[in-house]
């Protein structure tokens, strides 16, 4: 690992997870990827208890940064419980919808300094469907900034939805939701492949209101491949399946075992990329052995 993928610098921890922990999930958006939204959000598995999780990553040996995300993080049951109990040896960043009753006694009882990021959703076209009121986001996204929390909105920019960008950026600040990332949409609308199909003009108004998510520009600028070079992925950061299987990545499944039955045992050697095209540009320019030049470490922080 060069550096977190999370806090894009020299981490305080040896390995990174990105864990995709439960099915469960509370919202239907549209733009979701069509295998999580149509098939894992509709078949829930047995999750395992917070204290198996928990002893597990203990025994790696090693501090870890666990990045949850699902489905919706907070409706892993007891997540609040895994999180305390991660946040003793461990550190974790969440993306969630921020839509849970349980934020309030989460950022009682999690201590901020072990928490390295928390990226909360804003998607506005299913609130507005289920009828959850913007303010109530609002109120936990303020009440976890009040206490410490490093807390940043996220708008992902569905081509649909750009037409009405700058609104919903007015709302979020009236707010008082001030950091907001605004991030490409990856995957097929109306026959049309993203970001890939972003035109000029929307190229230039996602470039003009991306705030402090750095990756945008190197999506419309097509760097999708990185096949042949070296990559600590597999060494020292992971993908880990809902099921608790470990793999390379998100865009490589070469498999390193379970990590909830204890057979995990990471690579030694940082191999090449096989990918054709990846799938999460944040972790590939973090995790290269050489990135780009034009496209390496900033020292600021991304999703």
């Amino acid at each position: 690992m060069r550096v977190s993928s999370t806090i894009q610098n020299v981490p305080s921890w040896a390995l990174e997870f990105d864990w995709h922990l439960t099915n469960r999930c509370d919202f239907f958006c549209e733009y979701c990827h069509p295998q999580i939204r149509y098939v894992l959000n509709r078949k829930y598995l047995d999750e395992p208890s917070p204290e198996l999780v928990k002893r597990r990553f203990d025994e790696l040996g090693k501090t870890c940064l666990v990045h949850m995300s699902g489905g919706e993080p907070f409706m892993f049951p007891r997540f609040v419980d895994l999180c305390v109990g991660l946040t003793e040896h461990h550190f974790i960043s969440i993306n969630t919808n921020l839509a849970s009753g349980d934020v309030e006694s989460f950022s009682k009882l999690v201590d901020p300094n072990r928490v390295a990021r928390i990226t909360a959703a804003v998607h506005m076209p299913e609130r507005e469907r289920r009828g959850l009121e913007l303010a109530a986001y609002a109120r936990n996204y303020l009440h976890l900034d009040e206490r410490g929390f490093d807390v940043t909105a996220l708008y992902v920019l569905y081509p649909p939805l750009l037409g009405r960008l700058a609104e919903d950026l007015d709302r979020l600040r009236s707010l008082g939701v001030t950091r907001v990332q605004v991030k490409v949409f990856k995957g097929v609308h109306g026959g049309v492949r993203y970001p890939e199909g972003y035109t000029e003009e929307q190229k230039r108004l996602i470039l003009s209101n991306s705030g402090e998510y750095l990756f945008n520009r190197s999506y419309l600028d097509g760097l999708m491949s990185f096949r042949g070079q070296a990559c600590t992925a597999g060494v020292s950061s992971f993908k880990v399946m809902v099921t608790g299987d470990v793999r390379r990545c998100a865009s490589v499944p070469v498999g390193y075992g379970n990590l909830y039955d204890g057979s995990f045992r990471p690579s030694e050697v940082n191999e090449g990329c096989p990918a054709r095209r990846v799938l999460v540009l944040s972790q590939c320019l973090s995790y290269l052995v050489d990135p780009p030049a034009a496209h390496g470490h900033s020292g600021e922080a991304e999703e």
